[in-house]
Formats: structure tokens, sequence, C-alpha cells
């Protein structure tokens, strides 16, 4: 392992020198005028299609000078300032030079905020347009040239300015063609693959990337798209954002009259159903392993534009999800193991972790997380505790590696030992679904075992479940504590108005719409702590979680009754 680990860790500086040297290379006109041929160009006929809905609101507060990217509001009183003065994170800086913000400052539809969004970039062309090692990141510039298409009509005209833009963007795009095989991130590689294939299609003069961009699809698609549909990361926002980037290409390829690869539409008809699996009863996305709810309109305008049916299926053995909806709630729970730790970089210790949906609104979710947060809050939720599972002795069921080389070089990654079992399901007539699974996450440090079983009735309106903890008999006893400290945390939604019922053992839930659940511990007092719902978007929401405190036997197996946690939720009637 630690031989594999070197050679990882090797590869990886290898691949980012390589991509440093070719920059430096790019950035000397000697070496592009005698090395590249780079292809003269006509403005696109069309615009890239953008399926994520844009907000005037912001484009209004842009047009003023205000940019709130990466969960901080930055303001400046002249454009050219916003690519000279220093910005308040990394993090802000990236989505800055993506020009994502684009798409609301020219939701405004006015002649001023297109003179507005031109100046910008026609700065940025002036000052990082031959080349810059942090702006020209594979990852930032493919989603920028993506960007930019998405207003080709408006952006990259005749003129003298829009030749000079489009000019820029073939600089770029001749530059990602030549770094696709050494980016580092895996939506790198698909959005490099997007925006080549998209630029050949889309602007006259360069179809010679079309051929490139096709085989990198098609080899990032097979890579990234699981059997089930589920996406590598087993994010469920960026399986909903591949499908939006997917369904626009198709878009594109089918207006210039271009066939449509056999590849992108296996990969169409895999993805779809899964993000519609993936939704809670709201519409929204299920926030497991660094997504959030994503846009709901967009969700459900594009699956309504495929004719993806409300319940394909319940369970995805890939991804690792079991689902169960009633006419009363949809549950959503994550029996897998950790992604491979390549695909892992945004990954969650959300082992076991469970979201519970209803018409009324969302009552159990996890914390989740949004590109549009504050940095500070990245690391806290990815641990097992800002989740609605099981956490041992306050400790994740994952390490995350956040710090040192190698987490400089390979990204944050998250790694679990202990696979999980195969989760099972059982459809009880009279009674309702039976799911059942467990991980062993915490084998390794604790030799325990986490065990989960949850029934959801017939009509929904009644969740048991029960939580236990046990030592595998054929796991030898280790050195430490006969007893542990195990939280079963429960994460409302900021809607939920949570208070006592009679005692500490029920909590009444009530949602928006008046509707109330009652939760219910026999086995233990409830607490009422504070929480913080980030899947919605910054800014970061206070919330509270419903805890429950118990002592587990760390000698016991799975026939002791003192490391089992019994709980429910009831819809209240009436």
């Amino acid at each position: 392992m630690a031989e594999n680990q070197f050679l990882e860790i090797a590869n990886a500086a290898w691949k980012a020198g390589r991509r440093r040297l070719a920059g430096e290379l790019f950035s000397m006109p000697v070496y592009r005028k005698i090395a590249l041929r780079f292809p003269v160009t006509k403005p696109p006929s069309c615009d890239l299609p953008r399926l994520i809905e844009a907000d005037p609101q912001k484009g209004e507060a842009l047009a003023h000078g205000d940019f709130f990217l990466a969960g901080v509001v930055s303001h400046f009183d002249e454009t050219r300032e916003l690519w000279t003065k220093p910005v308040p994170s990394r993090r802000f800086a990236a989505r800055l030079h993506e020009f994502g913000w684009l798409h609301d400052l020219l939701a405004l539809d006015s002649y001023e905020a297109n003179m507005l969004a031109g100046e910008h970039m026609d700065h940025w062309v002036r000052i990082y347009g031959q080349w810059n090692p942090f702006s020209w990141t594979p990852g930032i510039a493919a989603r920028r040239c993506l960007n930019w298409l998405s207003f080709g009509t408006i952006l990259l005209g005749e003129d003298e300015l829009g030749q000079a833009r489009r000019e820029c963007l073939i600089r770029q795009i001749t530059y990602l063609h030549s770094l696709s095989d050494i980016a580092s991130d895996t939506r790198d590689r698909l959005q490099i693959a997007m925006a080549v294939v998209t630029t050949g299609a889309m602007v006259p003069g360069a179809g010679l990337f079309m051929e490139r961009g096709l085989a990198l699809l098609s080899a990032q698609l097979a890579e990234q798209i699981l059997p089930d549909g589920g996406h590598v990361s087993r994010n469920p926002e960026m399986a909903a954002l591949t499908l939006c980037d997917l369904v626009s290409l198709k878009k594109v390829l089918k207006n210039q009259q271009l066939p449509v690869p056999d590849d992108l539409e296996k990969a169409l008809a895999r993805l779809a159903p899964m993000v519609r699996f993936l939704c809670a009863a709201d519409g929204h996305l299920s926030a497991f392993n660094g997504g959030g709810e994503g846009h709901a309109l967009t969700t459900k305008r594009v699956l309504r534009a495929l004719s993806i049916p409300e319940s394909a299926f319940t369970y995805a053995p890939h991804s690792g999800y079991q689902r169960v909806k009633t006419d009363a709630c949809v549950l959503i729970m994550d029996t897998g193991r950790a992604p491979p730790e390549r695909f892992s970089q945004g990954a969650h210790a959300g082992a076991l972790a469970l979201e519970l949906s209803t018409p009324g609104g969302r009552l159990i979710v996890n914390c989740g997380w949004s590109e549009d947060q504050p940095d500070q809050w990245h690391l806290a939720v990815r641990t097992s505790a800002a989740h609605s599972t099981l956490v041992i002795n306050d400790t994740s069921s994952a390490q995350i590696r956040s710090f040192g080389l190698r987490s400089a070089l390979l990204g944050p990654r998250l790694r679990q030992r202990g696979l999980a079992s195969p989760s099972r399901r059982k459809l009880e007539p009279g009674k309702g679904t039976h799911l059942e699974a467990s991980h062993g996450g915490y084998l390794h440090r604790y030799g325990l075992i986490h065990h989960r079983q949850v029934l959801v009735s017939e009509d929904g309106n009644t969740i048991s479940g029960e939580d236990r903890v046990f030592r595998p008999r054929d796991v030898q006893k280790v050195s430490g504590p006969v007893s542990l400290n195990c939280a079963l945390r429960f994460h409302l939604h900021p809607k939920v108005r949570a208070s006592f019922a009679r005692d500490k053992f029920q909590m009444l839930l009530i949602l928006p719409d008046g509707t109330g659940w009652r939760f219910h511990c026999p086995t233990g007092q409830i607490e009422l702590q504070p929480s913080v719902y980030l899947a919605a978007g910054a800014p970061p929401q206070r919330t509270q979680q419903l805890v429950v405190q118990h002592s587990m036997n760390t000698q016991a197996d799975i026939t002791d009754p003192q490391n089992l946690i019994q709980w429910s939720i009831e819809r209240v009637q009436g």
C-alpha cells in the first residue's frame, strides 16, 4: 500500500510539473508561432443552451460591482479592478475566472449588461489571455470556455473585440486539447471534453477539435457514469450537473445537424432516471457526498423534457443508495461505501445516513454542501457528525485527508476502511418496505460494525428504525475502553419547528404546511442541539438536530440488547 501511495503521489507530481511546463511553453509567442497552428474561425451561429437558470437579482448586484462568490461578497469600483485587485480566497478566484456569473449578469437582457460583460472579458483577455498558472488551470479554463460559448452570438461576434475574444477562446481550447490526459480532477476531465467538443461543433472553423474531443468524452463517460446511472463520486448534484451538460451538448449537436454519439445517448439514458431517483419529495436533490439541493426548477424541467417517470426504480446497487417512496414520504438512505479514492475529493463520511422528505417539506436531512458556501465549513460538513446517522466516539466513519503534501497533490481525499455489506430490501405485506444495511467504517479503529434497519409503512405514515453496534465474532478484541459513547443524530431541515412532546423521549416536528410528525426513542432521551444546513446555498442556515446519546459495549456481539437504539417517526393524524 505504501509503495502504491508513493507511486500515486509521484505520478501526481509529474503531471503537475508537466502541466506547468506546458503552460510556460504555451505562454511564449515564439513557441506558439513555431509549434502550434490555431484555426481561423467565424462567430458561432448559436449559443450553448444553459439549463441552469440565471438570477437577475444577482445580475443587478454584479452590474453595481458586488460579486458574491464562494460564500464571500467583494465590491469592485471599476471593471479593471476586478482583474487586478486581490480577492478574498482561492475559491473566490476560481469562481471569478470561470465566468459562471456571466449568466446572472446577462439575465438582465440589456445593452448595458452586454457591454459590461464584454468589458470584463476584454480585461481578462488583455491580462490573462496568453497564459496564467492559476486562471488556465484545466478545469477553470474548460468551464470558462463553456460559459463564454453560452453567449457566443453576443460576445464572440464579427467585430474586432469579438474576434479577439474568439481567438483567445481558441487558444484555450488548443491548450486543453493538448493537456486533457493529465488533468487532475474528475469533473475537470469531463468538462475539458465538453469544452473541446462544443467548440468544435459550434464555432465555424474549429471542427478539427471534434474527433479528439469525442474520444475523450467517450472515455470519461465510461469511467465516470456507473451502470445504474450514478456518478462515480456518488454525489447526486454531480450527476445532475453532468446530465445538464450532456443535454446541452446533445442540443448543440442536433442544432448543427451533427450525429449524436451512441455513448452520449447511453449515458443520458442511465443518468436521467438516476437523477430522478435521487430527488426528494420537493423535487430538489438529496444532500449526500458533497452535493446540495441543486436547482429544483432546472432538475424538474430537464427530467420532464426527457420524459423520465416519477419512480423508475428503487435501488441503485452500484451507486449505493436505497429509495422508498410512498404517498406520505420519500426516504433515501446511503448504503454504499466511499467512492474510489481518486474520485473522493468531495465525498462525505456519511455511511448509512438517511434523508426523509414529505409533500409538506423536508423533515430529516444531512448538512450538505454547496459551492456557494464559505471555505471554513467544507471540512466540518464532510464529517459523520454532519449526517443523519450513528457516530461512534465522535469519530467519522472515514478518514478525511485534508492536509499535507498528499492532499496538496491529490486533493482532500476520503478513505473508508472496512467494506460495506450489501444492503437488503424486503417488501413485507401488511407492513411496508424493510431496509437493512451495515458498514465497517469503525472496524479498523474500534473493531465494531454499525448496523441499521428501517421499516417504512405501506402508507408512509410511520418509519421505524433500529441502529445497532456490535463486534463480529471473527474480530479479535482490541485494547481500549470497554464502553464508548455513541450519538444517533437526525438533522432537521431549517423550516421544521421542533418541541418536546410529553417527555424527553418524544419530539414533535412541525412542517411549514402545518403537518406534524412525532419522533420517539424509547431507548434513550432526546437532546435538541444546534445544527447548520448548507445544501440550499449560501449563507449557511441555522437549524437543529435530534441527538440520542448511548453508551455501547465494545465487546458485545450482535445479540446484545445494550447496543441497540430503537426509534420511530410517525405522522400525527388529525
